[in-house]
């Protein structure tokens, strides 16, 4: 995974921070890591560990899925049971789909990148993002699986117009305009290509990896 850095190796949290408030420095130094990889999979496998937490605490409060009909064939009233074993798979598959397309994409017009590059820095790109997403997700599962938050009622009120429903979507807003961000800037650094199509293959990245967590996960 590139050069080797000389300084004193970074730490996990050190490159996490950095990909909110520097994601070019941080990309760079994590290319030159050679630990990149093992890094880019503890930050999906933390991703996966956070949200199969919430999809237990769901299935713990007696949450449903209400606005989005599941696309496979699950019960609603079990659906939570069943996310919580096929969430962290279809996040690793989503992961990397997304990033093995762009590298694929990126080697037809020069792309001078590995694969294992493209997967740290969209591993990164993809745990940030989701944090934002995850500080709505999180702290009302839990709040439901303890029995302060009726889950069914506040399905509801997500669904209805209610500051609620105002704070969902900013933080999901929030999560996807950072994603497509990151992962644009991510297969720009680790790829080492031009703006212009770095942009097409970071919505193609986006899409796919957006696609891959809703088909499984509601």
């Amino acid at each position: 995974m590139g050069n080797v850095s000389n300084s004193a190796p970074r730490s996990f949290g050190s490159y996490l921070l950095g990909t909110f408030i520097r994601p070019g420095r941080t990309f760079e130094a994590l290319l030159a890591d050679d630990r990149g990889l093992r890094l880019g999979l503890a930050a999906i496998g933390l991703n996966a560990l956070l949200y199969t937490l919430v999809y237990v605490f769901l299935w713990h409060g007696g949450g449903a899925p209400s606005s989005f009909t599941p696309w496979l064939a699950v019960p609603k009233e079990v659906y939570y049971f069943y996310n919580r074993f096929w969430l962290a798979p279809s996040m690793l598959a989503g992961w990397v789909l997304a990033a093995g397309v762009a590298h694929l994409l990126s080697k037809l017009i020069g792309g001078r990148g590995s694969f294992e590059d493209t997967l740290a820095v969209f591993g990164f790109g993809l745990l940030a993002a989701s944090l934002a997403a995850l500080l709505h997700d999180l702290p009302d599962s839990s709040l439901g699986a303890i029995g302060l938050l009726d889950l069914r009622w506040y399905e509801m009120a997500l669904n209805s117009p209610t500051i609620w429903r105002a704070i969902l979507l900013t933080l999901y807003a929030i999560y996807g305009i950072l994603m497509l961000f990151l992962l644009i800037r991510g297969v720009k650094d680790a790829q080492r290509i031009k703006t212009a199509p770095a942009i097409l293959i970071g919505f193609v990245a986006f899409a796919l990896y957006q696609g891959m967590f809703l088909l499984f996960n509601r």
